[in-house]
């Protein structure tokens, strides 16, 4: 190696200590800062990447073959095209991916809306629905109370019939009495008392006084008319002794029927408070009902319309992924001819390189690389 290449080279990593000892330096504050997050970021993107690849496998899956097979044949078209052609048709397919990607983002912001609304009127169903039940069981129990009650009304019905129905043959029996009573009323017009003392004044003359014939006959007529009417008299205070017990003996049934009676209405007004409080919860069970299934006809109509959108993502999702494939085919296609061009390049560094090192000409940074990487400047280890 020649001396003013030597010295050329001194030159040159002198420079490049100073350049490298500053970086390091700077380097070396923001390094142990910035390395964790680093390394968060490319865990993030390696993890973003591989899901995202991930979930394009899953897409593929059903035409796999079908889609291997059209990538290689664009392969082979790819590889006959010129520069220019791979370049135009890599941004019309970048602009088909761009489109293809804020259409899918466009569904999904759409379903997250519809989605949000559909969470809002289910919950909202739900709610509604939940108080039916509960209001359901109030209303359940108010008709059990109600018929509960309503069978307790019943029974002290049935008693009171039976109450009523021995009192009515009772009252039959006392009614004939009566009304014998009134007939021996008729015939006697006036009291037994009244009577009888009427009848000792006539029996005292017609016995002890001195009276004509005709006078005598009138009062035996008088006395057998006293007679019957006393009998009368007689048999009407019987049958009125006999009422009176018969209405004694029958007091405490009239009584009982008045109790059973009394606690019937205080039963019929509290079954009819249970079953107002029924039919009213019943009433607002059917609002809530009605308004939980106007929510639900509108989270139906939201599902409805979420379908058809829906089933736009996997077509969509198949053709982001395959123009992303070709994409890879025409990017990978261009960096071919950055290659060749980068190698050309660096060829003709290396030819100037070659020629200003065999005439002890000074080398740039640029040139030193080009030495380097074709292996005509080799460091000793």
């Amino acid at each position: 190696m020649s001396e003013n290449y030597q010295n050329n080279e001194s030159e040159f990593v002198s420079e490049s200590a100073e350049t490298t000892e500053t970086t390091v330096v700077e380097t070396s504050v923001v390094e142990e800062i910035a390395a964790e997050e680093v390394e968060k970021v490319e865990f993030t993107e390696k993890d973003a990447m591989a899901a995202q690849e991930a979930e394009e496998a899953a897409v593929l899956k059903e035409d796999k073959e079908l889609v291997e097979m059209r990538l290689n044949e664009l392969k082979v078209t790819v590889s006959t095209m010129t520069e220019n052609e791979v370049k135009a048709k890599s941004n019309q397919l970048r602009n088909v991916l761009d489109r293809d990607e804020k259409a899918l983002k466009t569904i999904f912001r759409e379903l997250k809306l519809h989605r949000t609304d559909g969470d809002d009127l289910k919950k909202k169903r739900d709610e509604l629905n939940a108080q039916v039940r509960e209001l359901s069981k109030t209303a359940q129990e108010s008709r059990n109370k109600r018929d509960e009650v309503n069978k307790q009304i019943a029974e002290k019905k049935g008693v009171r019939t039976t109450e009523m129905s021995g009192s009515k043959s009772k009252s039959e029996e006392i009614n004939q009495l009566k009304a014998r009573r009134d007939e021996c009323n008729k015939i006697s017009q006036s009291t037994f008392e009244n009577l009888s003392k009427a009848y000792r004044a006539e029996l005292k003359t017609f016995l002890e006084n001195d009276i004509n014939l005709e006078h005598e006959k009138t009062v035996f007529e008088k006395l057998l008319s006293l007679e019957t009417r006393l009998s009368a008299a007689k048999e009407a205070n019987e049958l009125h002794r006999q009422m009176q017990e018969f209405y004694q003996s029958n007091k405490g049934m009239y009584q009982k029927s008045d109790e059973l009676s009394a606690e019937i209405k205080q039963l019929s007004e509290e079954s009819q408070k249970y079953h107002l409080d029924m039919i009213e919860t019943f009433r607002k069970v059917d609002e809530l009902r009605k308004e939980a299934d106007g929510y639900h006809k509108r989270l139906t109509e939201r599902y409805t319309m979420i379908k058809p959108i829906s089933a736009k993502i996997d077509p969509l999702k198949k053709t982001i992924a395959i123009t992303r494939r070709e994409l890879d085919i025409y990017l990978e296609r261009a960096k071919d001819f950055q290659a060749e061009k980068d190698e050309k390049r660096v060829d003709k560094i290396h030819d100037s390189a070659k020629e200003k090192l065999k005439q002890n000409g000074r080398l740039s940074l640029e040139d030193l690389g080009a030495l380097i990487e074709k292996g005509d400047i080799k460091f000793n280890k």
